[in-house]
């Protein structure tokens, strides 16, 4: 199935300095406004499958309240462990809307 973008929320409902997790399809997305940029990974750490949601955010860099992994949004890659990755999503500002291509 090719990728798509998908309406997630108007963008006033997610105003910078703000995260929000929106289940799309089978997929559970954490949404990340900081003042740079927009973020969309998974909200689920490869490590112990904990949620990203309440983790520590440090610019790009989001750290898990449980194992301590930290992941960089701008790639997916954990900083500790290489081979650890969370899948990041295409996120845009599109009409008043957060769109997101999964």
């Amino acid at each position: 199935m090719p990728a798509k973008w998908e309406k997630v929320c108007p963008v006033d409902e997610l105003p910078v300095g703000s995260r929000k997790r929106f289940p799309l399809g089978t997929l559970d997305i954490l949404f990340i406004h900081t003042e740079k940029r927009l973020y969309a990974c998974s909200n689920e750490c490869p490590h112990l499958g904990e949620s990203l949601e309440k983790g520590e955010l440090q610019g790009c860099v989001i750290r898990c309240s449980a194992p301590g992994y930290k992941m960089d949004l701008s790639s997916g890659k954990c900083i500790q462990e290489a081979e650890l990755t969370i899948p990041i999503f295409p996120v845009e500002i599109k009409d008043g809307w957060i769109v997101v291509k999964i």
